[in-house]
């Protein structure tokens, strides 16, 4: 009955019996597969793999549907964060109905003003101690690494922002628990079986996540014990707020896991989502010498002198903005996101059934010169002025599950960007090159995106 229903959108190619198309997928990064296969057929193909079949499209009309029209007719489908389920928990990227509307009302009190003025001051901070590391490397004239560089900025930016935790214990706790994790999640999606079998890799990864889950637990626990012992005490990270959310609600048997599983969801998002823009957008801006100088320039009118530019000001790093948005147009950091419908829907004539997956490709709508005339070149011009881009660019999705942490993430970027454009000199290593990583979400650079530095008068 399903496939009757959904006969009239064409499949992609390279279907084989049994199989689908899993191993066309496994051929190249699968996002650029399926791009290539909208290009083809599209804009919106069937797509099947052994257990599912899903819905791929680009339509932006039809991808405005899921997740603003009817939104509440589609939920987020687990199986494509599975391998990420321990390190999110039940969080707000993993949770649905009730539950997400709870944690969705909790984050948005801890995203409020006053935390994102901490982020300012955060980001100033790091960039700062990120001045030291870089003024080292130029009197070695050794090159810096500078993804490496922008995944320890952001973990110190969330840290503190999140839990009052100084640098050097950022430093030393949270890489050595959260990237053998990540990374070998990012394995587990394409080998599911490394989850089971008792190898080392298996071992390692337990024991890492035991010890970033009770790191945070007491965390909690001993923030949760000076708020009792000084109710009137004045929020001081986005922890105090989502315990004050929590406490106006009462404090629960699940209140603990629930604010765990956030405070683990926040620091995957928002580190590893940020580096990874950072990482490109200065790439992007050593191929565009006058790109980057204009971007100095507009940095020199909030960045004045020795003074502080208050919080209206930082907001305000318009090209530095645009900058940010067109890395991620073009290198398409999350690259698809998959819905699943709860109830029998319809868009137009299109007849979508209870249990369809609907995979919205991001990058192939970011790529479309419909919608983005030389979708390949880097043109932060497109950000600019007064015309919207509405559902052409979607990076932190749209809706009412649209990225609670985008203004975060945005504001902290265009903070670093603008610092670190105005104190130094780029000069990229031969070698450095476009090309992302075949598997990993975030997708970041294949291989390093190495740099010289050197101070600016």
């Amino acid at each position: 009955m399903l496939r009757r229903m959904l006969d009239q959108v064409p499949h992609a190619p390279q279907k084989l019996p049994v199989f689908g198309h899993m191993a066309a997928l496994m051929a190249g990064a699968p996002w650029d597969v399926t791009e290539r296969w909208l290009r083809e057929r599209g804009p919106t193909v069937r797509l099947q793999i052994p257990g599912a079949s899903y819905l791929v499209t680009s339509d932006p009309e039809f991808i405005r549907h899921v997740i603003v029209g009817a939104a509440d007719n589609y939920v987020k489908d687990l199986r494509a964060m599975g391998a990420f389920l321990d390190i999110l928990g039940h969080g707000l990227l993993t949770s649905d109905g009730e539950l997400w509307k709870r944690q969705r009302a909790v984050l948005a009190r801890a995203f409020r003003i006053e935390a994102l003025r901490n982020v300012a001051e955060a980001s100033i901070r790091a960039v700062d101690r990120l001045g030291a590391v870089l003024d080292a490397h130029a009197r070695s004239g050794r090159p810096v690494d500078i993804g490496a560089q922008m995944r320890r900025l952001t973990l110190q930016v969330i840290a503190e922002a999140t839990l009052q935790m100084p640098p050097h214990q950022s430093d030393d706790v949270l890489p050595r628990l959260y990237e053998p994790l990540v990374e070998e999640a990012n394995k587990r999606v394409w080998q599911p079986f490394r989850g089971y079998l008792p190898m080392p890799a298996k071992f390692r990864y337990d024991r890492s996540l035991a010890q970033l889950d009770a790191f945070l637990l007491g965390k909690i626990r001993a923030r949760l014990q000076a708020r009792r012992a000084d109710p009137q005490a004045r929020p001081a990270d986005m922890l105090d707020m989502m315990l004050i959310s929590l406490d106006d609600g009462g404090w629960t048997d699940d209140s603990e896991r629930l604010v765990s599983d956030e405070l683990k969801t926040m620091l995957f998002a928002g580190h590893d989502t940020s580096s990874a823009m950072l990482t490109w957008t200065l790439h992007a801006l050593t191929q565009q010498p006058a790109e980057l100088e204009r971007l100095r320039a507009d940095a020199a009118t909030v960045w004045k002198g020795e003074g502080m530019p208050d919080y209206e000001q930082l907001k305000r790093l318009d090209f530095a903005g645009a900058c940010l948005k067109e890395a991620l147009r073009l290198y398409n950091i999350v690259p698809i996101v998959v819905r699943e419908a709860v109830v029998d829907d319809t868009f137009g004539a299109l007849v979508i059934p209870r249990g369809t997956k609907v995979m919205i490709h991001m990058q192939a709508l970011h790529k479309d010169p419909r919608h983005w005339p030389e979708p390949e070149a880097f043109r932060p011009d497109r950000f600019l002025g007064d015309e919207p881009v509405g559902h052409r660019w979607l990076p932190f999705i749209a809706g009412p599950r649209s990225c609670v942490g985008q203004h975060f993430s945005l504001l902290e970027a265009k903070i670093v960007l603008s610092r670190l454009a105005l104190r130094y000199d780029f000069e990229p290593v031969p070698g450095n090159s476009d090309a992302r990583h075949r598997f990993n979400i975030p997708v970041g650079p294949r291989g390093s995106i190495r740099m010289h530095v050197r101070p600016r008068a």
